[in-house]
């Protein structure tokens, strides 16, 4: 009897159990496709949040992110990652192929883009892929910092693995099998897929307002979309049509023309004119306050300025690095505002003839020469610079002068241009142009070339606390000296010239602020000087009086030198004088109205109408030099 009872008790109690196991195995087959979506919704926060941490470094960038004002942003990054975690479930009937490939991508795409924007305040575009080949020549001493609110993303990624193997071998099961729950999965996928392209378009679109009149949209995109809008972008906008393009230039030419009292300037003077565009050359006294130095490292950069004509500020595209959008303008005198970021004008349009300001100065008779203390084909310009129009180009192979100072000097490059101006001399009487780029305040290493004999004859003192490595210090003060070298290298070209009878014309000016400038002016409220270089007009004769422009796009520089030197306009030079005329700086940074009144406080119509002349200029340059036959006479003097 008591055996009975004790047998139903066991049968009982077994039973339960059986039906409690039953319930929670009930549950988890009956909420497979539930659980589902939560998992996967929780990988593609992790990952949209791990992808803006790793890339920025930067807790405050983060905090900022999760704003309602970047609601859709958020939205879009989360259905990105929802969307391509879910492809893979529907392909491999599994969780965990999905996060770890998707993990491993964001990770490495996090990582190029941390380093791009710690050089180069910018993330990765798929135009980037055009100049691959010259990020990789640069790539070997790219900085990496790592966010640590990171480690809580790596660390939350390592439970979520475990936790998903757990679901792929008990719960994942039941979709493997029921045909009617990978219906489901695949219905999902469609209808995710079906919301994310028409977001994906109307979010290009109103990504090309953003970029064309805001800075570091990046941050506010997150860098997946970012790159995700940069192809759309490239897409969606119907460009000019040649005659559309042609169109668009003759007004600005025209509406230059009504600006200019004598559209005919016919100075029989030739003056020699030697320009220099000085590897990141910026005024590193605006560092004020952050540190000081033993000496002034812009002394000798100060008297050549106390002598010149005219000096001021010109404002660039470009910081950290693309030394060729700066070299591109002046030389074309066409503003690389509208073009993207990651394409290098040399490669694309200079394969073929194009005119150019050298091209100009050769039908005017000058003998026109290209330098620069590297290889010809970094950024193509053994092709570029001949299809300008130069007569010679000479790379660090042909330089009879070699010294280094970092990499070839500054001092080098001078000698240079005086021997090779020496050389012409003794062929005629010839006026002679020479277009110098120097290498020497290179930050990053190239081809992992070494940096030898690199100034450090200046101490720095710093008053933040900045928290660099030893490395970066280091090259801080490699920097800070070679600013310096680069500068007496320039007092040496004029003094030289001072001693010379035939008239001659120095123009200097930098490329691009170095890496780290916003690091260090975002201390003292001054970063958005961060995309502004010092450029200098000297002579060796009296020019008379001249009207100084204390601000203006590197695109402005070379019609602004030919209005001092009376030469000839060309209609390219009344495009710029319309231009400037309209907006005296505009970058992608930096944008003024005629009034002086920036783009931020511009009124809605007044940004309404800046747009539409952004968006012009950004479908009309590519137009034009795509056909280079259309526009063969924009450098050519009027008769």
């Amino acid at each position: 009897m008591k055996h009975s009872l004790k047998e139903k008790d066991n049968q009982k109690n077994k039973g339960i159990q059986e039906k409690q196991w039953n319930t929670v195995k009930r549950f988890v087959q009956m909420d497979a496709m539930i659980i589902l979506p939560v998992i996967l919704a929780l990988q593609a926060f992790l990952m949209m949040v791990l992808v803006q941490a790793v890339t920025f470094a930067d807790y405050n960038v983060l905090y900022d992110w999760f704003d309602m004002k970047n609601l859709r942003y958020l939205v879009y990054n989360f259905l990105l990652f929802f969307v391509v975690l879910q492809i893979f479930v529907c392909v491999t009937k599994r969780v965990t192929p999905g996060f770890v490939v998707v993990t491993i991508f964001s990770v490495v795409v996090s990582v190029i883009n941390n380093m791009k924007w710690l050089n180069l305040k910018e993330c990765v575009i798929i135009s980037d892929l055009e100049k691959f080949s010259e990020a990789l020549k640069v790539a070997g001493e790219a900085e990496f910092e790592l966010f640590p609110g990171a480690w809580v993303c790596i660390l939350i990624g390592v439970l979520l693995l475990v936790l998903m193997i757990l679901l792929d071998l008990k719960v994942l099961r039941d979709i493997r099998k029921n045909k009617d729950k990978k219906s489901t999965c695949y219905m999902t996928l469609a209808i995710l897929v079906a919301v994310l392209i028409p977001v994906a378009v109307a979010d290009a679109k109103a990504a090309t307002v953003g970029k064309l009149t805001e800075s570091n949209t990046a941050e506010k995109t997150g860098p997946i979309l970012y790159f995700v809008e940069s192809i759309f972008t490239g897409y969606l906008e119907e460009p000019y049509t040649t005659e559309e393009a042609k169109d668009s230039y003759d007004a600005l030419v025209s509406a230059g023309k009504e600006l200019v009292e004598d559209s005919a300037l016919t100075s029989s003077d030739k003056p020699n004119i030697i320009v220099i565009m000085s590897e990141a050359f910026f005024d590193v006294n605006q560092f004020e306050g952050v540190m000081s130095y033993s000496e002034d490292p812009m002394s000798y950069y100060k008297e050549v300025e106390s002598e010149s004509v005219v000096s001021g500020d010109t404002k660039v595209n470009i910081y950290g690095g693309s030394t060729h959008f700066s070299e591109f303008e002046f030389l074309t005198g066409f503003n690389s505002k509208g073009m993207n970021s990651g394409s290098c004008p040399y490669k694309v349009y200079y394969n073929e003839e194009q005119p150019s300001f050298a091209r100009y100065l050769r039908e005017q008779g000058y003998f026109t020469l290209a330098i620069h203390p590297y290889d010809g084909y970094f950024w193509n310009r053994k092709n570029a610079y001949p299809n300008m129009g130069f007569e010679r180009f000479v790379d660090r192979k042909q330089m009879e002068y070699t010294d280094m100072c970092g990499y070839i000097s500054d001092d080098a490059l001078t000698n240079e241009i005086i021997y090779r101006y020496e050389l012409q001399q003794n062929k005629g009487e010839q006026p002679f142009f020479c277009f110098g780029v120097s290498i020497a305040n290179h930050v990053a290493i190239i081809n992992k070339e070494p940096m030898v004999n690199c100034a450090e004859h200046i101490d720095i003192t710093y008053h933040e606390d900045i928290g660099y490595s030893d490395i970066r210090t280091k090259r801080v003060k490699q920097y800070i000296g070679g600013i310096s070298k680069a500068g007496e290298a320039l007092q040496d070209l004029t003094e030289y010239f001072k001693q010379q009878e035939e008239p001659t014309v120095v123009v200097f000016f930098g490329d691009h602020a170095p890496n780290y400038a916003v690091d260090i002016l975002s201390l003292n409220g001054k970063e958005e000087r961060c995309y502004t270089t010092p450029y200098l007009i000297w002579s060796n004769y009296d020019m008379g009086e001249v009207e100084e422009v204390s601000e203006m796009n590197v695109s402005y520089l070379s019609t602004y030198l030919m209005q001092l030197l009376d030469m000839p306009l060309a209609q390219q030079n009344y495009y710029n004088i319309a231009l400037h005329h309209l907006y005296p700086y505009e970058t992608r940074y930096e944008i003024a109205d005629t009034n002086g009144t920036r783009y931020e406080d511009f009124s809605k119509e007044q940004k309404d109408t800046y747009f539409e002349h952004a968006l012009d200029l950004k479908r009309q340059i590519p137009a034009l030099l795509e056909e280079p036959e259309c526009i063969e006479k924009i450098w050519k003097a009027f008769p």
